[in-house]
């Protein structure tokens, strides 16, 4: 994630403010919790998987938004 949110040319969809991006993070998906994760420790998390997405905030309303990355 960069250190210096940049404007991205990008409209909030709630307030309609300038949004910024944060940078890109990997977002953890699939994998057991709760009793499962007591249960079977680390072997519990062999269905998880990771999906890049990039982070857009809102200085105005101070929401955050999700977006795929564009990749060329």
């Amino acid at each position: 994630m960069s250190d210096e949110p940049q404007p991205t040319g990008e409209s909030c969809l709630r307030c309609h403010g300038a949004l910024h991006t944060l940078g890109e993070t990997d977002l953890r998906t699939g994998g057991s919790r709760g009793a499962w994760k007591l249960i079977f420790g680390e072997w519990a998390e062999l269905g998880e998987g990771t999906m890049r997405v990039e982070l857009l905030a809102c200085p105005r309303c101070r929401r955050l938004e999700l977006k795929l990355p564009d990749r060329s």
